[in-house]
């Protein structure tokens, strides 16, 4: 288990480290393993929710206990996560051994003997824009005293501004990466068109014809018309066996 590190030292290495991170997989994760610093917990945990209800961990301090988890998670519709991503607030469990809110939810984490007792989970949310969870877990009942909570709140407003900056960038270089693709496809369709006196349709089928039978990407097949200045070509069809 972590020692809690001082609250200011942490806070600001916290906004240091959030906005240094290279992409959302490694903002996520790094804000699970600043929070177990932070709070001394056991294990902490990011939790989504997708459109059908499923709960998706996005990561977690220890990989054996969120595996164990998620399987829980997905054979119950309730528990203290679910709770917090549906209800968009804090949600606290004292002691598991006492806890009645869940009770499919308690008899699957005792079946399955995972070293839990007490647990808070925080909505990540900025506006109308839900960003998920952050659960933190501790082997000890009673272990997240009304401090402990609220110092861990101040994390979660944290987590959830570097979360939504980490989703718009990933939104605005997949949208780079589109414009890009969709540039080199037209580019393909020029060249197909000039050298190979094509209609502008019958180049575009042609370059995804291509595409579908040899199992590529459009663009690549974009990329070698442009680099080659051939029409693209593909494997003919195999006959069928005759009896």
């Amino acid at each position: 288990m972590s020692e809690p590190m001082d609250g200011v030292q942490l806070f600001a290495r916290i906004a240091r480290e959030l906005a240094s991170q290279s992409d959302y997989s490694h903002t996520v994760q790094r804000i699970a393993e600043l929070s177990t610093q932070l709070a001394g917990c056991d294990v902490a945990a990011i939790w989504e929710i997708t459109d059908g209800s499923k709960l998706v961990l996005k990561a977690a301090t220890d990989s054996f206990f969120g595996e164990a988890l998620h399987s829980i998670l997905t054979g119950v519709e309730e528990g203290i996560a679910r709770e917090a991503l549906t209800s968009r607030r804090t949600v606290v469990m004292h002691d598991l051994d006492t806890e009645q809110r869940w009770p499919a939810y308690v008899a699957e984490m005792k079946r399955h003997a995972l070293p839990i007792r007490s647990a808070v989970v925080y909505s990540l949310d900025l506006g109308s824009t839900d960003l998920g969870a952050l659960a933190l877990y501790s082997g000890k009942a009673n272990f997240f005293s009304e401090e402990l909570i609220d110092i861990g709140g101040v994390l979660a407003d944290h987590a959830s501004i570097a979360l939504d900056s980490a989703r718009s960038t990933a939104k605005i270089g997949n949208l780079e990466l589109a414009l890009e693709s969709n540039r080199r496809i037209g580019m393909a369709i020029g060249v197909l068109m000039a050298l190979h006196h094509l209609t502008e349709q019958q180049a575009f089928d042609l370059l995804r014809t291509a595409s579908q039978r040899n199992h590529l990407k459009l663009r690549q097949v974009a990329d070698q018309v442009m680099y080659s200045g051939e029409a693209p070509s593909w494997p003919p069809a195999r006959r069928r066996p005759t009896d």
